[in-house]
């Protein structure tokens, strides 16, 4: 055996004790952590992005209903406008929320446009709807957005941060049907609900 090798393994087992003693210290001084891919969560995407993110989206042919995507986004318009990107999305979420349950319309208009009675004011779902006012949009940049977020939320780019609520009141009020609801979240001026499953018949 050469003296080369009588002394390379000594002194490559010393480096690794050594690295396994530093890596010891480190996670205990830090508390670092490995992540794992699943925890990572992607970033949403800000106001500012709105024009970056639907170029992206209309670059790749996407496909959306005209008439599905407007009411969509006259809905965010009319409940929403004054509301931050947060408040908006609120909106779209429970619109969305309602079409994917079977006790809603299957459509988005459907969902937008149902109503209790034909015949009489503010028996909507949603009250701009039958208030008796024109329903064309008067304020040009926010039907912009409006109309953008809808196309993004179709297309998947944001997520309900409601945690599936289809029930929401502003601030403001306290209707009678809240105290048997389950609170989601509390969005701007609006505050969201879930719906418990003993007590849905009666809200409709």
């Amino acid at each position: 055996m050469s003296s080369h090798n009588m002394y390379a393994r000594p002194f490559w087992g010393r480096l690794l004790f050594i690295c396994l003693i530093s890596a010891t210290l480190f996670i205990a001084v830090t508390g670092f952590k490995p992540v794992k891919d699943e925890m990572i969560a992607p970033a949403k995407p800000t106001e500012k992005g709105f024009a970056r993110e639907l170029d992206s989206i209309m670059s790749h042919n996407l496909v959306v209903d005209t008439d599905e995507t407007r009411c969509l986004a006259l809905n965010i318009y009319w409940e929403a406008r004054s509301e931050s990107l947060d408040g908006q999305l609120a909106v779209a979420g429970v619109t969305m929320n309602r079409v994917a349950d079977k006790k809603f319309p299957d459509t988005i208009c459907g969902v937008v446009q149902q109503s209790k009675s034909t015949q009489q004011l503010h028996r909507c779902q949603f009250s701009w709807w039958c208030d008796g006012k024109k329903d064309d949009p008067r304020e040009l940049q926010a039907w912009r957005n409006a109309q953008q977020l809808a196309r993004l939320y179709l297309a998947g780019i944001y997520q309900d941060p409601t945690h599936n609520a289809k029930w929401y009141h502003a601030d403001y009020v306290t209707p009678f049907w809240a105290e048997r609801m389950e609170k989601t979240a509390s969005i701007g001026h609006h505050i969201f609900y879930r719906e418990q499953e003993t007590q849905t018949a009666s809200l409709y």
